[in-house]
C-alpha cells in the first residue's frame, strides 16, 4: 500500500478563478519572463485579508524567503503577490505570474512552505493567474 505524502510536503498549485492583474508570461531574450518586468507595467496593490500585524508579518517573511534568483528581489517587491487571505484555518495566496514562467514553481514551492512553517495549523492554497 502507497504512503501519501505528508500534508506539509503537498503543493497545490491550481489556476486562480480570475485573471485580472498583470500576470503572464512574455517572451524576452532571456526566455519567459513575468509581464511586468518585461513590459514595466505596474502590478495592481495585493488584495490582503485577515488580522492586519499576522498579513503584514507573512508577506514581509515572504518578501524575504521567496526571492526571485534572476531579479534578487522578493515575490512582494516584484508584485508578484495578486492576493494573500487568512482567515480561520486557512491561508489562500494568488501569485500573478504563470506557472511556466521562469522559475514559477520553484518560487511556488518556496511560498507554500514559508506559509507552512509560519502557520503551520492552517490550510495553506497557492494559486496562480495565468
Amino acid at each position: 500500500m502507497a504512503r501519501m505524502p505528508e500534508a506539509s510536503s503537498i503543493l497545490w498549485m491550481q489556476p486562480a478563478a480570475t485573471t485580472s492583474g498583470c500576470g503572464g508570461c512574455l517572451a524576452s531574450a532571456s526566455g519567459p519572463r513575468c509581464r511586468s518586468q518585461v513590459t514595466g507595467e505596474a502590478c495592481a496593490d495585493p488584495q490582503l485579508a485577515g488580522r492586519r500585524e499576522l498579513v503584514d508579518q507573512v508577506l514581509q517573511e515572504l518578501n524575504r524567503q521567496v526571492v526571485d534568483p534572476e531579479a534578487g528581489r522578493g515575490i512582494v517587491d516584484l508584485q508578484w503577490v495578486q492576493s494573500l487571505r487568512i482567515e480561520g484555518d486557512e491561508a489562500e495566496l494568488t501569485l500573478s505570474f504563470a506557472p511556466v514562467c521562469g522559475p514559477a514553481k520553484a518560487l511556488a514551492d518556496s511560498a507554500f512552505q514559508t506559509l507552512r512553517r509560519l502557520l503551520p495549523d492552517t490550510d495553506v492554497y497557492v494559486l496562480h493567474t495565468a
